[in-house]
């Protein structure tokens, strides 16, 4: 069979998590395709309505699961949808307080904020004063920690394993905060909240708990007005505003991998292949491998060590209500109330919603709409009137207002606490690769995601796990897999080679600003005439903003694809005006794609090995000038011209090319060995004057007309069509001019400190060989401005 599809990211599944990696990538200008296998499962309920026997009508948009941590302004949630472009789409209402029940069965207000709860906990177990602040310093240190961290990824800048999942990683939530608090009853002040309630804490995992729940306290809690499908479909609606065809409904039958430990493609009910660089899948992995690859069964034993909660019996389900008379008339004054679990039999309530103050309209002007979340166990047959008389002890006036009632659809409760044998004791960069979910990945490419990665992290950890399994992947794209080259651009690089093109056209003397979404990174230009300034992040109001990829706009700089083709292909998107991008296009050189001859251009195991070769040249020329102030030439000489035939005969083996320069100083050499035989007083000249002056001076005339010598070597440890260009000729040229420099200061500075410093200036060597590889960095990072 013949390959007719191919994309960078292949999504199979229709869950929030592989939705939110398959629109973060999109947005990236990645070539994306979301197949839905079969028919959609709800992950919730929508909306509900009940009629009471008088013909009133009660609707709910209530889902136990929409439920949110870190929505408000400039929150990390709020930067994760940023992120994927529904920041403006998806709000919320603040939860600033819940009503909790106690062990006596009342019900005090506890507040949702991180200084208010701290005092809340202190009024309630003072005898636990000290450990709280301490808890809660610690905390407070995890949650800065954990933000700064998250923001530096989405920020495309280095980041690395939070504090949280350093120290708390490891732990249960009751193992967690038995190390702190002695009073059981602080632990189930934790449980009670819409994540965890209904749930053993010896099962939840501290880390994905605390990692939505501190957000919370400090971020705010919020509830959401559209349940978790209705945010299903605003991700397919956004995705589709990208690619009308970006979904497709088709059954995969068959996932076919290779030797090398990868997936290379899908096969569907039709037997059509899609192949694409990454795959994710939104499945359990028990369930996956299971279907697909039932020969994996050490594979599968580990699944079990790392999530032995995958297949919970426990679900979560929702009554609603209809009243015939509002909520505060029987008592239900507050929107929350959070009901204690402990040590109570399934099944059992958690909370009860009081839609009615939370949505007026919802019901008539003297009505009233409540929801009631329980928990069971799948297997148990629950009736209806059990659940009510759980409610009617808390509020039994309750009984005598209900003129409706409907249940919603249940979802799974679950929490994912992997066993002490793979989670305790662990090295950081082992928790680095868990946290990549690298135990889940017996293919290099594949990636199972879906809300069992994170479940006590509620839906904030769904959104999260959605943003870093997208990250992750277009961070491999970026750096990139081809074996035909061995040099990627980096992003700040094209932007310099942008500047570079720029000024034999120009835009005009009016000016402009051009924002530049490659991948993860943003950049603007200010651009006035022949002016040309390079700024990080974006202008608030751009004249033209363009969209598109690191290979994308590395190869139309490279001229290895034409305009039109990358326009025509989808690899590059704008906003603005048509008029104004063909003349960014043509300022910046973009449209000049040209066939060229293939240089011979090797790819040797030694990195750098143009550059280790210029190094051995003048290592051996510096230790000849250095020693030629001391020693006779004659015992010099020949060892440097040796060395210089070696290193010749290397360069023409590998690279098949020798320069000017090596020509000169073979016969510069070849000429000072003549002059030492026959010749007694240059032999005993002792002075290096004359040498490092020709250095100096060939190093200074190339910088001159633009020929550099360094170019001549390091040419030949990067990509043919990048070394063509003029950023890198004039990077090669400043290192050029630095050489000559370095030579010339040697050859002066003796002069003025006296011979006995000679060998202090000579180590100025070194650090032209230091600035020779970091140079290019230097002057990339000071071409663009913060």
């Amino acid at each position: 069979m013949t390959l007719v599809e191919q994309y960078d990211v292949l999504v199979i599944g229709s869950d929030i998590e592989s939705l939110v990696s398959a629109l973060f990538l999109a947005r990236k200008m990645r070539s994306v395709s979301v197949i839905i296998d079969g028919k959609e499962n709800p992950d919730g309920d929508s909306e509900v309505e009940i009629t009471d026997p008088e013909n009133n009508k009660y609707r709910f948009a209530y889902d136990s699961g929409a439920f949110v941590s870190g929505l408000n302004q400039n929150g990390l949630l709020e930067k994760y949808l940023h992120a994927i472009g529904i920041d403006t789409d998806l709000t919320g209402e603040v939860s600033e307080y819940d009503m909790v029940e106690t062990t006596e069965g009342e019900f005090r207000k506890r507040i949702n904020i991180f200084e208010r709860f701290l005092v809340y906990l202190v009024r309630y177990y003072p005898k636990q004063r000290d450990e709280i602040h301490r808890f809660f310093r610690d905390l407070e240190k995890h949650y800065e920690n954990y933000v700064m961290q998250q923001e530096y990824m989405l920020k495309n800048t280095d980041y690395t394993l939070t504090s949280l999942m350093i120290e708390w990683g490891d732990y249960s939530l009751s193992a967690l905060l038995g190390k702190y608090f002695s009073d059981p009853l602080i632990t189930n002040e934790f449980m009670m909240n819409c994540q965890l309630n209904g749930l053993n804490s010896d099962d939840v995992s501290s880390y994905n708990f605390f990692s939505g729940y501190f957000l919370g306290l400090k971020e705010g809690f919020y509830y959401l007005p559209v349940s978790v499908d209705g945010i299903k479909k605003l991700l397919m609606e956004k995705l589709k505003i990208i690619n009308p065809k970006i979904i497709q409904h088709r059954r995969i039958k068959e996932y076919v991998g290779d030797v090398t430990g990868r997936i290379t493609h899908v096969i569907d009910s039709t037997n059509k292949e899609i192949a694409a660089k990454h795959i994710i899948v939104g499945s359990k992995p028990d369930r996956f491998y299971k279907k697909y690859f039932p020969d994996l069964t050490e594979h599968l034993e580990l699944i079990d060590k790392f999530h032995p909660g995958l297949e919970s019996p426990t679900r979560i389900r929702t009554v609603y209500l209809a009243l015939n008379q509002k909520p505060h008339n029987i008592g239900i004054t507050e929107m929350n109330y959070c009901f204690s679990c402990a040590g109570l039999a399934k099944p059992y309530i958690t909370r009860l919603f009081n839609y009615s103050l939370y949505e007026p309209t919802s019901t008539g002007a003297k009505k009233g709409a409540l929801c009631v979340d329980y928990v069971y166990d799948e297997n148990t047959e629950i009736g209806e009137q059990e659940i009510l008389a759980q409610i009617y002890s808390k509020f039994p006036k309750l009984k005598k207002t209900i003129v409706g009632i409907k249940q919603g659809n249940p979802r799974e409760l679950s929490a994912m606490v992997s066993l002490d044998e793979v989670r305790r004791g662990l090295t950081i960069n082992e928790e680095i690769a868990i946290e990549a979910s690298e135990h889940l990945m017996f293919f290099d490419n594949l990636h199972l995601t879906g809300s069992w990665v994170r479940p006590e992290a509620g839906l904030f950890g769904r959104f999260h796990t959605g943003v870093v399994l997208g990250d992750k992947i277009e961070e491999s794209l970026y750096y990139g897999e081809n074996d035909d080259s061995f040099y990627y651009l980096t992003n700040d690089e094209i932007m310099v080679m942008l500047k570079h093109n720029y000024g034999r056209k120009t835009l005009g003397k009016l000016e402009n600003h051009i924002n530049f979404q490659i991948g993860k990174s943003s950049y603007y230009v200010r651009i006035k005439d022949k002016n040309l300034t390079i700024h990080r992040g974006e202008y608030p109001h751009p004249d033209l903003t363009i969209y598109t990829t690191n290979d994308k706009l590395s190869n139309l700089l490279l001229k290895k694809v034409c305009f039109e083709n990358v326009m025509e292909s989808g690899g590059l998107k704008y906003t603005g005006s048509s008029e104004l991008l063909y003349k960014v296009v043509d300022a910046f050189e973009l449209d000049d794609c040209k066939k060229t001859e293939v240089k011979f251009q090797p790819k040797l195991p030694v990195k750098n090995a143009g550059a280790k070769l210029m190094f051995v040249y003048l290592l051996a020329f510096s230790a000849l000038a250095f020693l030629c102030n001391f020693i006779d030439m004659i015992w010099l000489v020949p060892f440097a011209l040796g060395i210089s035939l070696a290193m010749g005969y290397l360069k023409w083996r590998f690279f098949r090319r020798i320069s000017w320069f090596e020509f000169s100083w073979a016969g510069i050499y070849l000429a000072m060995l003549f002059m030492a035989i026959f010749w007694q007083p240059f032999n005993v000249l002792h002075n290096d004057d004359m040498l490092l002056g020709l250095m100096g001076g060939m190093f200074f005339i190339s910088w001159i007309i633009n020929q550099p010598i360094v170019h001549d070597f390091r040419k030949y440890d990067y990509r043919a069509d990048y070394a063509e260009t003029k950023f890198f000729k004039t990077v090669n040229n400043g290192m050029t001019f630095v050489w000559a420099l370095i030579f010339l200061l040697i050859l002066g500075g003796v002069h003025v400190s006296g011979d006995r410093y000679v060998s202090a200036w000579y180590n100025l060597v070194f650090l032209g060989i230091f600035l020779t590889y970091y140079y290019p960095i230097i002057y990339v990072s000071t071409n663009i401005k913060k």
